[in-house]
């Protein structure tokens, strides 16, 4: 009668070892369902972001673009402006003074389109560093999903795990001890 209890004993705790272990396998696979769903998420909202910095980049350097070319018509309008008065006042403009305003009013305007251009190439290219970064973090997200190698590990380990529980729960049937 004490041979059946132990045999008993031992079947069911076989039985518990082995629902434990399908119970850790199902929930080490869903973890890693999880886990890949979570690194494609973040992965798609960094390249969303990437592609959202580059076209920023594109809207400043447009805009930067119209701006220049505004200023640029600006300084036609006002080197035309001083031309004429210079005209109407009878004054030369082949030489000496006038062609000395002329030519400073000229650099200066110039100067106002580099500066323009300088500002928004600066402004692009900061939206650019940052689509690339977004791009690097996507790569890291995508790098960093659970791979089906480490998921077979997992189960593996749980199964030698289920193992050892077994070999011990049958061997301590066999050997009468409890």
């Amino acid at each position: 009668m004490a041979t059946i209890a132990i045999i008993t004993g031992a079947a069911l705790a076989a039985v518990g070892a082995t629902v434990g272990a399908v119970a850790g396998t199902v929930g080490a696979v869903e973890q890693h369902k999880q886990a890949e769903e979570n690194a494609r998420a973040q992965e798609a909202q960094l390249n969303y972001n990437k592609r959202l910095e580059e076209r920023e980049a594109a809207r400043v350097e447009a805009e930067t673009a119209e701006n220049a070319r505004r200023q640029r018509m600006a300084a036609e309008q006002l080197k035309a402006q001083q031309r004429a008065l210079l005209g109407k006042s009878g004054v030369a403009m082949a030489s000496g003074s006038p062609l000395a305003v002329l030519g400073q009013t000229a650099a200066d305007e110039e100067m106002k389109v580099q500066d323009i251009h300088a500002g928004g190439a600066a402004e692009a290219n900061k939206h650019r560093e940052q689509a690339k970064m977004f791009g690097y973090q996507a790569g890291v997200a995508r790098a960093s999903a659970p791979s089906r190698a480490a998921l077979g590990a997992n189960i593996a380990g749980q199964m030698a795990n289920y193992g050892v529980s077994l070999g011990s729960i049958t061997m301590s049937a066999f050997s009468g001890k409890k």
